[in-house]
């Protein structure tokens, strides 16, 4: 595909915590952006100095535990109109720069893109689990999505969005260490974002919430969802979902136990 002449400038935009083994690979696929953005929850290990080597704009705010929460000042930090969102574990190949590219050669029909996104798990394109295509809202312009502070999830489109053809390569994990580690600290997100939201573990659901559903959302990855394609690591994702479903419960009720000690001590 020949480059295009770009006439819409595009502000890409980051929010990184502790990234410094995977941001440059992400950085180095945004070269071609007008401008790189990025808002970090206060690393430790050096991802400041890695985007400043882009020329990157840092913004430097405390920890949240996930990015989530900071993807709106990120966006609210871009000069230009159109942005383009990824995470550090995320990079814009050759053929999806130019699909943008042209894109924003003329006036784009729709004021934001889903993006195909190819999920790499340990080295590997998944292709099933429901992982692929897995659409991401991530080119849009501003006023035309919204964010969520919830963990893992997308953008919402304002209006009629449209579809890249071409996808993102998202990184998840390199070894499963990473990812068991990862899972385990979301799924104590997770647990605190369903106590707010009023779930509650008693002995009516604890079989459903404790064994049911874990193996529900296991069956669901697994064969529903064709993970069994992938072999061994579409069996390891529906294990590991199943793990994080449980484990979320468990923590669920470890808080709710908590804030019912607290609330006896009050009274």
């Amino acid at each position: 595909m020949a480059a295009a002449a770009v006439t819409i400038k595009l502000t890409a935009i980051l929010v990184t915590k502790n990234e410094a083994g995977r941001v440059r690979r992400c950085l180095e696929s945004l070269r071609w952006a007008d401008e790189i953005v990025v808002v970090d929850q206060s690393s430790d290990d050096g991802t400041v100095d890695i985007c400043r080597e882009f020329a990157a704009k840092v913004y430097v705010v405390e920890p949240k535990g996930y990015c989530e929460p900071d993807r709106p000042l990120a966006a609210s930090k871009a000069k230009n109109d159109w942005v383009l969102y990824l995470d550090a574990d995320e990079v814009v190949p050759p053929q999806l720069r130019e699909e943008i590219r042209l894109l924003l050669s003329a006036t784009p029909a729709h004021n934001s893109y889903y993006v195909p996104r190819k999920n790499i798990f340990l080295g590997k394109w998944i292709k099933g689990s429901g992982w692929y295509p897995g659409y991401v809202l991530r080119l849009f312009k501003k006023g035309y999505a919204t964010f969520s502070e919830k963990i893992h999830t997308d953008l919402t489109p304002v209006g009629s969005p449209g579809y890249l053809k071409l996808p993102l390569e998202h990184y998840t994990c390199d070894n499963l260490k990473d990812y068991i580690r990862k899972s385990g600290r979301y799924s104590g997100i997770l647990a605190r974002q369903a106590y707010e939201k009023g779930e509650r573990l008693d002995y009516k659901n604890c079989i459903w919430k404790l064994v049911l559903l874990p193996f529900a959302y296991a069956f669901q990855k697994f064969v529903l969802k064709r993970g069994f394609v992938d072999g061994f690591r579409g069996l390891v994702i529906a294990f590991l979902t199943m793990m994080t479903v449980f484990r979320m419960n468990v923590l669920l009720w470890k808080i709710q136990k908590a804030a019912q000690a607290t609330a006896g001590k009050d009274g």
